[in-house]
């Protein structure tokens, strides 16, 4: 005869902890938020001309943002305003860090000035030489004159109308200004001390012109 089986061993009389739920709470969301940020996967390398105009775009909307009243506080530090590109632009599909787009705007605006100095120096140069607009020359001719190699007539058209927006926005305010007679009584004003000079953007049709398939 085989012999019997032994018994089963009695139950565990050792009880399992149980890991509490976590609520979620306003609190917790904010870390979440904070963590998800944190977690992000910035892409590094060149830009491309969407992800260029994304950061135009956000840069357009935040300033129409900041320029409306607001019952909260009127000074927006710096880093927070970026952080907000920051977000539109990961909405939009520019994985770009609020850092890389603040050094990426900066590049922009230097590069938007020098193309718009050389372009309105054809109608101020008394030279006899036919002008070489900057959207006919060859990569290896904008690098003689100095120029940005790669700045593209979308781009310039895009930061154009951001500058554009906000140079008119910056003299609304003064267009409403109410005249105030002088009296007897007042000091003379001070007439040595000129208001700083506003470099306005040119338009683009007095910069940009298309013929026979090139931007002149």
């Amino acid at each position: 005869m085989s012999n019997p089986l032994p018994p089963p061993p009695p139950p565990s009389t050792h009880h399992h902890q149980h890991q509490p739920l976590n609520i979620i709470t306003p609190a917790t969301t904010s870390a979440t938020t904070m963590t998800s940020d944190a977690n992000r996967e910035y892409r590094k390398g060149n830009w491309t001309i969407q992800e260029t105009v994304t950061l135009i775009t956000a840069k357009r909307l935040d300033d129409e943002r900041r320029a409306k009243p607001s019952t909260s506080s009127p000074s927006k530090p710096g880093e927070l305003r970026w952080k907000w590109i920051e977000n539109y632009c990961w909405d939009h599909g520019c994985f770009r860090s609020q850092n890389q787009c603040n050094d990426k705007w900066d590049n922009l605006l230097r590069d938007y000035k020098k193309v718009r100095q050389y372009q309105s120096s054809h109608s101020q140069s008394q030279s006899s030489h036919p002008f070489l607009s900057y959207w006919s020359m060859e990569r290896h001719q904008r690098k003689l004159h100095n120029l940005p190699t790669n700045m593209s007539p979308e781009v310039f058209e895009a930061l154009n109308d951001v500058l554009q927006r906000k140079l008119n926005t910056q003299q609304q305010p003064h267009l409403h200004q109410p005249s105030f007679s002088q009296s007897s009584e007042q000091l003379p004003l001070k007439t040595d001390q000129n208001p700083p000079e506003i470099d306005a953007p040119v338009t683009v049709s007095g910069v940009l012109r298309w013929s026979k398939g090139l931007w002149c």
